[in-house]
C-alpha cells in the first residue's frame, strides 16, 4: 500500500480506505463515513467521529493506524491538504457549526439531505452516468432489478420509463420473471439494479448469477463498498440519508427524475409518443375534472 504521506488525491485515499475497510465491519463503517463526509471530517475530533458512528475512540485510532498514520490527527493533515481547494468559505462555516449540538434532530436530518442533494451536481456526469442514459434510450429490453426497501424506488422510475419507451420491466423477488431472467439472451437485455443498505442478499445473489451468464448490469448504489461493485459494469453512487428510523430516499428519487430528464433529451420520437399517451388518457378520462 502506498505511503499515506504521499497521497495527493481523494481517489488515492479512497483506494486505501477500501483496502482497510475489508478488515472488519467497524472499519468499513468508518471508511464509508469518510467517503461520504470527507469535507466535514476535517472539522471533527476523534471523539466526535466516534460518537457520530457509535463506536469507541480506540476503534477510530486503530483504523487510522491501519491506514498507515500515527493517529487521527496525522490523517487529518493529509486530508486537509487534499480537500483545501474544494472547501469553500460557506462550507467551512456550515461544517464548523455542526460541532455544536443541534436542539432539533429534524434539522440535522434535513441538513444532511440538503447536502446529499447538492452532491447530485457532481454525481450526474461521467462515463457511468452516460452508460445509464445509453441503457435507457437503447432499443433493448430494460430491466429494473431490486429487492426489499431498495425496490420501493422502482414503481416511480418504472412508471415514468413506461411513458417514455416500451419494453421496461420491474423485477423483484417472487415476480414471475425473476426466476426466468437468465433464460433471456444477454445481448438483448440491459439491467439496472438499485441497491441501497441494507443490501438484500437475494439481490446480490441474483446479480452475481446474471453476471456469470454475461448480462450487462449497471448499478445505482450508495458507496464504493457496496456489493454492487462486484458485478456491475458501471456504477453511479447516490447518497441516501441514514439518520432516521428508516433510510430516506429523496435524493435517489431526485437523481432518477433528473436522469430520465437527461435521457428524454436524447429520444427524438418522445414528443410523439407522449402526445399519443395523452390522447389515450383523455379518451379514457384518466384524470379527475
Amino acid at each position: 500500500m502506498k505511503d499515506p504521506k504521499l497521497i495527493q488525491s481523494f481517489e488515492e485515499l479512497n483506494s486505501m480506505l477500501m483496502h482497510v475497510a475489508k478488515e472488519s465491519p467497524t472499519y468499513q463503517k468508518i471508511a464509508v463515513y469518510i467517503e461520504k463526509n470527507y469535507l466535514r471530517i476535517i472539522f471533527m475530533t476523534a471523539n466526535e467521529l466516534a460518537d457520530q458512528l457509535g463506536i469507541s475512540q480506540g476503534s477510530v485510532s486503530r483504523f487510522f493506524i491501519a491506514l498507515g498514520y500515527r493517529g487521527y490527527n496525522d490523517f487529518l493533515r493529509t486530508l486537509q491538504n487534499i480537500v483545501s481547494e474544494k472547501l469553500t468559505a460557506p462550507q467551512r462555516l456550515q461544517y464548523s457549526k455542526q460541532h455544536k449540538k443541534q436542539d432539533n434532530p429534524l434539522r440535522d436530518i434535513l441538513d444532511i439531505e440538503l447536502a446529499n442533494m447538492d452532491e447530485l451536481i457532481n454525481i450526474m456526469q461521467g462515463k457511468a452516468y452516460e452508460n445509464l442514459i445509453n441503457m435507457i434510450i437503447s432499443d433493448k429490453q430494460l430491466i429494473l432489478l431490486s429487492a426489499r426497501m431498495s425496490a420501493t424506488i422502482l414503481p416511480y422510475v418504472g412508471y415514468i420509463l413506461n411513458k417514455m419507451r416500451s419494453n421496461v420491466f420491474q423485477l423483484i423477488p417472487n415476480s414471475p420473471m425473476w426466476d426466468t431472467l437468465e433464460l433471456c439472451n444477454p445481448e438483448d437485455v440491459n439491467i439496472v439494479t438499485v441497491m441501497f443498505p441494507r443490501y438484500p442478499k437475494i439481490l446480490v445473489q441474483k446479480c452475481s448469477s446474471l453476471k456469470e451468464k454475461g448480462f450487462h448490469i449497471a448499478g445505482v448504489t450508495d458507496n464504493h463498498f457496496s456489493p454492487a461493485m462486484n458485478f456491475c459494469e458501471s456504477t453511479v453512487f447516490v447518497p441516501a440519508t441514514t439518520s432516521s428510523i428508516f433510510d430516506i430516499y429523496s435524493t435517489p428519487i431526485a437523481f432518477f427524475n433528473l436522469l430520465l430528464r437527461d435521457a428524454a433529451k436524447q429520444m427524438p420520437e418522445l414528443d410523439q409518443r407522449m402526445e399519443q399517451i395523452e390522447q389515450i388518457e383523455r379518451e379514457n378520462e384518466v384524470y379527475f375534472k
